[in-house]
């Protein structure tokens, strides 16, 4: 530790007030900290700092932003999972909103590929341009590409968290391609921050990015790592890395198991609770969790926990509800995220003594753990078909959650097993401290096309040669050289037959002068995310099949089937190269599983409109479809994990997440291909001479995302309003869950005439779906009816004040203004000349002289004739306009 600030820290009097920790009064600096300060981190200067975990990167991190803040310029904190990002959010919020942000909640957002939003909950309008952004990788790759990339962003701080991620097998090369474009439009300043990067990687990272290396390996808090075998244990200290003490006798009564080790922890005079015992399969997460209740606390009979009393039931959270009050807890990705909420909030609380996790409980994220007992340190590698161990890179970051700053554990003990000779090679591994795997290049010749696709619709590269310039200078590119010339010699060409291929799929153009333009339906699909592969396989089966999915969509209520266009796409979407292999090549995202085991619906009926036709040879598609339709029926989750053994709420959470982003995707695409201000000859061949064909498709983007929403909130189409009713301000803040959404629903109330009416059948619904609500449901009863008076108002300002707005580009927002404004026969006037001025016929039907004769008969043009009755408010009392048709 340091006690002081080196000399030029460049650190402002606010960030020393409320960004430098103090001991007794004096600074407080880790080794890593003081030295990220000599190198000019404080000052504006680009560094790569490498330290181990719990030396407090992420307070350089802060300074940086701080930097950054009080220059006026843009800042980003770059993070590799959703959680994390949430976490960082959140203590931002704390941190840099009261004091750099000066309360501005619009400054500080978060954006992940869930959702978009500042401090205050809203929708930024310009993401990129707030002055702190918290965004995963992905999410801020996708973000600079649908606004084009700029070529100069020396006005932007860039912070790289777990900069390590770019040698990750599935993520590493969007964020090597993220890195690459940044480096080229340069940055205000750059900090990049890992814990487990190798030395020699560490250098040449630091090289490719031009920034100043700052290497620590001094921990502020020591970790004991522990290889418990049958002669005893090796134990090496990170205090003194170089030394490794053999045949320590085991501590007495323990023995070759996690469970026996956590016990004998637990026993100590000073237990280093909590204790995160990682399993390398979920199922052992709950497992190992029961058998340790059972077995070594063995308690009496007890009342189940009511820490989950508000969630949806799931097999996950009833069985939690059962071991977390004996403090254990259970941790995976088969958990929701508010029940994963839940568990971390008792780490944090103290609260937990045990917790059996996966993997998904190191990500960065910080927690009080005194130890860590690995159960298993080999993970089922499908290619190879047989455990193997996970490598030293990931086993150091998992168990560097341990013992961490800011926590009173003085020493972090790390206890792993190797239990039969065959083990004692790779498990003595993890006891050389020193030894990390090299960092793997992950731009590679089988995604170029749509790496290539990418970087063009970006306006990154304008030609084959600049192309293949920007992706030759990435680092796998200049790795790939060093070790493997011959093979990097083969790229340039490689590129060239991706753009050829592009080219030929209608995604490109290219001139005679060699420069290379993306058509629309290229762009849409760059900008969403999926493979070119996808994009063009799921327009061209909208394309075929459109007359059915229309019908699907159709005013005529014999012929409409919303559950059978639901059906369609998901199956689509799940049937397609992001979810199965295609061409050799493999996919982005991954179906649950379990879905592949047994067919839960025969999809005969509809065997000619599917994606797949055979649909036999792989039944997880049309099974995630059948779940999915479910799910937005309202079928509750722990009713859709009985559907299939051993599937969970967790996986279907993904599964529904993937699909509402695969959706959107699709969205955009049809959008893009029937753009009717797109040359025609700049269209997909098969859209280019038949107008009722893209009269057709236009009717499914608005349908494709308003089902993608529905998925998202797991709700059916006639409610899905109320979730806008949880967006309005209330000092209580009151929310509506899903379950009680549909509980409002089952008693009949799905409409927000009927939930703001005040007779006694209405109060008793609205108490009867909030009567979980602790300490009484009267106050949210209340709220809800007075919310959905609010909602109708703001409903009908946001239409008024939207349609001004649009009116105005063509001066007839005074028209609209009279339409809203004006009431009984003024308001008739009013909607009289707006009819003439955009020259709608019509027929007046009502002469006042026959009692509840309707208005008007409205002539559209290629529409029924439409019966209208005009209503406007008087007093207190809202009416609604009726509307029929002929």
């Amino acid at each position: 530790m340091k006690f002081e600030l080196p000399e030029e820290h460049g650190l402002s009097d606010l960030a020393l007030e409320h960004l430098v920790f103090k001991e007794d009064e004096q600074y407080s600096l880790s080794d890593a900290q003081f030295a990220a300060l000599e190198a000019g981190v404080g000052r504006g200067e680009s560094v790569l700092t490498v330290s181990p975990t719990s030396t407090g990167k992420t307070q350089i991190a802060l300074w940086g932003l701080a930097n950054g803040v009080e220059t006026g310029c843009f800042t980003v904190y770059l993070v590799t999972h959703r959680a994390l990002a949430k976490q960082k959010f959140e203590d931002f919020k704390s941190l840099l909103l009261p004091t750099l942000l000066e309360g501005d909640k619009s400054s500080l957002v978060i954006a992940t590929g869930d959702y978009v939003e500042d401090a205050e909950g809203n929708l930024p309008r310009d993401p990129l341009s707030s002055r702190v952004l918290v965004a995963t990788y992905e999410k801020y790759l996708a973000l600079l590409s649908a606004s084009g990339i700029p070529t100069d962003m020396r006005n932007t701080v860039v912070v790289c968290d777990e900069i390590q991620l770019l040698g990750d097998l599935h993520r590493g090369q969007s964020v090597e391609v993220l890195l690459t474009l940044l480096k080229n439009a340069g940055w205000k300043q750059f900090v990049g921050l890992s814990a487990v990067l190798e030395e020699k990687d560490s250098a040449m990272l630091a090289n490719w990015l031009d920034v100043s290396l700052v290497v620590s390996h001094t921990r502020e808090k020591h970790l004991s790592y522990e290889c418990w075998n049958s002669n005893g244990m090796g134990v090496c200290n990170t205090a003194n890395p170089d030394e490794i003490i053999e045949n320590i006798p085991l501590p007495v009564g323990a023995d070759l198991s996690p469970l026996s080790a956590v016990a004998t922890l637990l026993k100590e005079p000073s237990p280093p609770v909590p204790i995160i015992v990682f399993c390398m399969k979920k199922q052992d997460t709950y497992d190992l969790a029961k058998s340790f209740v059972d077995n070594y606390l063995n308690p009496p009979q007890g009342q189940l926990s009511l820490a989950f009393e508000d969630l949806p039931e799931t097999s996950a959270n009833q069985f939690l509800s059962q071991v977390i009050e004996h403090h254990v807890g259970s941790h995976s990705a088969d958990l929701t995220d508010e029940e994963r909420e839940v568990v971390e909030r008792r780490l944090i609380e103290n609260k937990l003594d045990v917790v059996f996790a996966t993997s998904t409980l190191a990500a960065g994220v910080n927690f009080p753990l005194g130890a860590a007992v690995f159960a298993d340190w080999k993970r089922w590698n499908a290619n190879m078909r047989q455990y193997v161990p996970i490598d030293q890179a990931e086993f150091h970051n998992m168990s560097g959650r341990v013992g961490r700053m800011g926590f009173e554990h003085e020493v972090g003990r790390v206890i792993f097993f190797s239990r039969s000779p065959g083990d004692t090679f790779a498990a003595r591994q993890y006891l050389n401290l020193g030894k990390l795997l090299s960092l793997e290049s992950r731009i590679t010749p089988s995604r170029f096309e749509q790496l290539s696709l990418q970087l063009i619709a970006s306006g990154l590269c304008t030609s084959r040669d600049s192309l293949i310039h920007l992706i030759c200078s990435t680092l796998s590119g200049l790795r790939e050289q060093d070790n493997n010339n011959a093979n990097f010699s083969t790229w340039p060409e490689t590129l060239k037959i991706g753009v050829s291929s592009l080219y030929q799929k209608g995604l490109l153009l290219e001139t005679s002068g060699g420069n290379l333009i993306v058509t629309p339906l290229g762009k849409a699909i760059a900008f969403s995310g999926l493979l070119p592969d996808t994009g063009i396989n799921l327009l061209n089966y909208c394309i075929q099949k459109v007359q059915v999915l229309t019908t699907c969509l159709s005013n005529d209520e014999q012929s409409r089937d919303d559950d059978k266009f639901a059906f369609l796409i998901a199956s689509s979407c799940f049937a397609s190269p992001e979810f199965k292999a295609f061409n050799g090549q493999q996919p982005t995202r991954f179906l649950p599983w379990p879905l592949g085991k047994q067919a839960i619906i025969d999809p005969s009926a509809h065997v000619g409109d599917l994606y797949e036709s055979m649909w036999q040879a792989d039944v997880s598609p049309t099974n995630g479809a059948k779940l999915t339709l479910d799910w937005i029926s309202g079928t509750e989750l722990r009713a859709l994990e009985g559907s299939l053994p051993s599937l969970t709420a967790g996986m279907l959470n993904e599964m529904f997440r993937n699909l509402v982003w695969a959706m959107q995707g699709l969205s955009s695409i049809i959008m893009s291909a029937t753009d009717s201000r797109v040359p025609v000859l700049n269209r997909p061949l098969a859209l280019r001479n038949d107008e009722q064909l893209l009269n057709q498709l236009r009717q499914l983007p608005r349908a494709i995302r308003r089902l993608s929403y529905r998925i998202s909130e797991g709700l059916p189409d006639d409610i899905l309003w109320m979730t806008s009713l949880s967006k309005i301000e209330n000092v209580q803040n009151f929310r509506l869950s899903r379950i009680e959404i549909l509980a409002l629903r089952n008693l009949g109330y799905h409409s927000p005439e009927q939930l703001m009416l005040g007779t006694p059948e209405a109060d008793l619904a609205r108490l009867t779906a909030f009567q979980k609500v602790k300490p009484t449901p009267h106050n949210k009863a209340n709220w809800l009816r007075d919310a959905c008076r609010d909602w109708k108002v703001s409903q009908r300002q946001k239409a008024s004040e939207r349609q001004i707005e649009r009116a105005s580009r063509y001066s007839l927002n005074q028209l609209f203004h009279n339409y809203y404004d004006k009431r009984g026969g003024e308001f008739e006037v009013a909607f009289e000349e707006l009819l003439t001025t955009l020259g709608i016929q019509f027929e007046k039907l009502d002469d006042k002289t026959k009692t509840g004769a309707p208005d008007y008969l409205l002539k559209l043009l290629n529409s029924p004739e439409i019966v209208l009755e005009l209503k406007s408010k008087q007093g207190d009392k809202m009416n609604s306009h009726r509307v029929s048709r002929h």
